[in-house]
């Protein structure tokens, strides 16, 4: 994928062209409702993932402000790309980002706690899910 947004924005609005012409096209009068439904969630649940990395790559880029401090209050001025993935609903999203170290001192990357992103695991929305869908659970067999 390309890092200049405005290629990436026409490829998201063929994307969605091509998605319209999917499903109002001649080629639409032979699928059944399930093969539509099903080709349509996997296109979208990809185009939402090509827009979250989009958003990630985006904010990413973007310096932190200095100074950057360790919790012992240590100044962190070295500067380089560590990647992360986020586990989201819409698949895994690699990206890199800033991370800030001085020798002796473990790595901070400022961008996570300023998206909250976990440090292991899952995003906060599929974890919310997973607890929504074992209390439903729950309730139901009760």
């Amino acid at each position: 994928m390309t890092s200049n947004p405005e290629p990436i924005g026409q490829q998201r609005q063929c994307e969605v062209h091509n998605l319209r012409v999917y499903v109002t096209g001649s080629d639409a009068r032979s699928p059944t409702a399930y093969t539509v439904e099903l080709t349509l969630f996997r296109r979208l649940l990809a185009l939402g993932k090509a827009l979250l990395r989009r958003f990630f790559v985006t904010r990413a880029a973007m310096r932190p402000a200095e100074p950057v401090t360790a919790p012992d209050g240590t100044r962190l001025p070295d500067h380089d790309q560590r990647t992360t993935t986020s586990d989201s609903v819409l698949g895994n999203v690699r990206f890199a980002r800033h991370d800030l170290t001085t020798p002796g001192q473990a790595g901070r990357c400022p961008l996570d706690a300023e998206l909250s992103l976990p440090a292991r695991c899952y995003a906060d929305l599929r974890r919310e899910w997973a607890v929504d869908g074992a209390t439903d659970e729950s309730s139901r067999e009760s």
